[in-house]
């Protein structure tokens, strides 16, 4: 499972057709159609990790802790930016991160399979999930299908799990408008040096630089990192 955003987007609006009927699943399956995007916007490689973790492929084990204690006191001896990998505390599996807003490591539970179709529902969000559900059922035929909706379930878990739920919620309601900068520089220097010393920068992610807008690239397997002018809606 890999983090392939049409695959995403793709599965949500065939099973938003079948559903055509019912429009308020239409309706309910809307963040879930647009987490990709939000998770593109530096969040991206969380995620990914994310999802190599909970399909055991290609990340690396970085062992069991009995408790958050003795994971906290394991960390204290490494320096930033953490290792990223998979874990297990206590029995239970997560994968290790780092939070571009706080430059701490970040945390992130992974969920069982079931809980993919029958997770413990947060308040208000009873449709989405049961939207999901119906989706499952809609589009169980087609396995490339399938994993679009597995993986369009994991980044909402993702949302949750990271710390992101109400970012999440204004991303979704100013969905049409301009992203809002991660932070502003008075000079392409000060950005340059910025990056340079990030020690993992958020890919997507949108700076302010004078009265220009840029984008964050970063390839971790590279180290490579640049800042991409955000071209204007007429060209």
């Amino acid at each position: 499972m890999t983090f392939n955003v049409d695959r995403m987007v793709g599965a949500i609006r065939k099973a938003q057709d079948c559903l055509d009927a019912s429009s308020d699943l239409v309706e309910a399956l809307l963040p879930a159609l647009n987490v990709s995007y939000f998770l593109l916007d530096g969040h991206g490689q969380n995620f990914e990790d994310y999802l190599a973790a909970f399909s055991g492929t290609s990340l690396p084990s970085l062992g069991s802790f009995s408790s958050r204690e003795e994971l906290d006191a394991w960390l204290k001896t490494h320096s930033e930016p953490p290792p990223s990998g998979s874990l297990r505390i206590a029995g239970e599996r997560y994968t290790l991160g780092y939070s571009r807003a706080s430059g701490q490591p970040l945390l992130l539970r992974l969920p069982p399979l079931e809980a993919l179709r029958r997770p413990e529902i947060e308040q208000g969000q009873d449709l989405l999930w049961r939207a999901l559900d119906e989706a499952h059922s809609a589009l169980s035929s087609s396995p490339e299908d399938l994993e679009g909706l597995h993986s369009a379930a994991l980044a909402l878990h993702f949302v949750h799990e990271a710390g992101c739920a109400r970012d999440f919620a204004r991303f979704l309601a100013h969905l049409d408008a301009p992203l809002l900068p991660l932070c502003s520089f008075a000079t392409r220097e000060e950005a340059e040096s910025w990056l340079g010393k990030h020690p993992r920068p958020p890919h997507g992610a949108c700076v302010q630089v004078g009265g220009e807008m840029l984008t964050v690239g970063y390839q971790r397997e590279r180290d490579q990192r640049v800042l991409v002018r955000f071209p204007t809606s007429e060209k």
